[in-house]
Formats: structure tokens, C-alpha cells, sequence
């Protein structure tokens, strides 16, 4: 895919807390942006390993309450990331969305599959991709893996490397230790809770802050503000 700034599309990265009522404005929003009864793809792969029907469930119900017509895509491994009846509700998608949990794991069953393919052929055809932590995690350039370090994410947008759940756990990172040991031109973005960087073009949506650590200190935006993701 091209640079994210270059899609037709649009990419909503979520700090967590996904389907709670703290995000309803947010995603209110969100489904605002897409028109009519958008119809919205639940994928709980991050959740394999945890309780991914629960996960499935509640994206489900939250997502039909709200107005949408939803259903799950149980894409739990690299088998099931390429199953055409899975593969085929993800293309019909207008918004698919990569719930929280096991980020290595939700990278790694992704990488080179057709169910992430599928996902981004819903950003070429204009419409949107949502990820909420782990989900949000594997979209940029570089991810932070617990006792490994960065590694290489999906790079949907590829210039920047997101602290999840940011306004409860950010003070838990060694901030400045990661940052000076990202690859050059990647920024680091700390994502608050039931907040969205909607892009392109970058701005914040919901009821927390996004975060920008720059070489000269860091950058707050809140609700409604332009993010300036340089190259992002």
C-alpha cells in the first residue's frame, strides 16, 4: 500500500478501552464519517489467547447499538487469517475493526495474510480501518514488544511507533530510553483511552489526548485538533 497520507481511506488508531461507553462519542463519530448503516467487521485476533467470542461479542453488540450493521470475522490464527468465507466478510466491509489484547501476536498472524490484505483494499476503496491498542500497535513502522524491543510493524503508517492505553500505562514506558532507540524518522505517539488519531488528515477524536515525543519535548492535542504527522 502507499503512504498512508496517500489512501483514499481513513485509519482510526484507538489508545483502548474499546466498545465501553467512554468511546460512544468517539465512534459515533467515527460511523458518522462512513454514512447511512455502514456495515462494521469485528476481527478479535489480538484476543486469541484471552476470550476472543467475548471480544467478538461485545464489538458486535456495541457497534449495532450504536446504529451499525456489525458482525465478527473469527480470524484466531495464520489458518484462519486466509479463509475465503472469513476473507470475503472483511472485503465487504466499511469499516473493520482490530480489537485490543496480544499485540506480537495480533502482528504476527497478520503479517503477509489476506485477511490484512483484505483490510486494506477497505482503505483503498475509501472507507476505514480501526485499531484499538494491540490494534492500533501493529499498524505503525516500529511496535514495542515487551522483552524483545522494536520491531517491525505493518507500517500503515509508517513513520510512527503508538504507546497504547496511554494516560494510565505511558508512565510505565521508559520513554526515554525507547525513543533513543528507534530507527531514524519514526515518531513515538502516546494514544490516551478512549481516544482516536483519525487520519489522514491527523487529528484527535474523544475524550483523552495524543501525545507527540519530539527531540525538544512533547506535543498535546486534544479533541478536534490537528496531529501534525510529519511524513506519517
Amino acid at each position: 500500500m502507499e503512504n498512508a497520507e496517500e489512501i483514499p481511506g481513513l485509519i482510526a488508531l484507538v489508545g483502548g478501552n474499546e466498545f465501553r461507553r467512554s468511546c460512544e462519542p468517539m465512534d459515533r463519530a467515527l460511523l458518522l464519517r462512513l454514512g447511512g448503516k455502514p456495515r462494521v467487521v469485528v476481527v478479535p485476533t489480538a484476543a486469541a489467547r484471552e476470550n476472543p467470542d467475548v471480544a467478538a461479542r461485545n464489538g458486535v453488540n456495541y457497534f449495532n447499538e450504536l446504529g451499525a450493521h456489525s458482525e465478527a470475522a473469527m480470524i484466531l490464527d495464520k489458518e484462519t487469517a486466509q479463509e475465503p468465507s472469513l476473507i470475503a466478510k472483511i472485503r465487504k466491509a466499511d469499516l473493520v475493526y482490530f480489537t485490543g489484547g496480544d499485540p506480537s501476536y495480533l502482528l504476527e498472524t497478520m503479517r503477509n495474510s489476506l485477511a490484512w490484505k483484505a483490510a486494506l483494499e477497505t482503505l483503498e476503496r475509501g472507507r476505514m480501518l480501526a485499531g484499538s491498542s494491540a490494534g492500533a500497535m501493529i499498524c505503525g513502522g516500529q511496535m514495542w514488544a515487551p522483552g524483545i524491543g522494536w520491531e517491525e510493524g505493518l507500517g500503515l503508517v509508517p513513520h510512527i511507533a503508538i504507546i497504547p492505553h496511554h494516560a494510565t500505562l505511558g508512565s510505565h514506558w521508559n520513554v526515554g530510553r525507547i525513543r533513543t532507540s528507534l530507527p531514524d524518522g519514526v515518531m513515538l505517539v502516546g494514544i490516551d483511552e478512549s481516544t482516536a488519531l483519525l487520519g489522514p488528515p491527523w487529528q484527535v477524536l474523544g475524550s483523552g489526548q495524543v501525545v507527540l515525543y519530539r527531540d525538544q519535548g512533547r506535543a498535546i492535542f486534544t479533541d478536534g485538533r490537528a496531529v501534525p504527522l510529519q511524513g506519517a
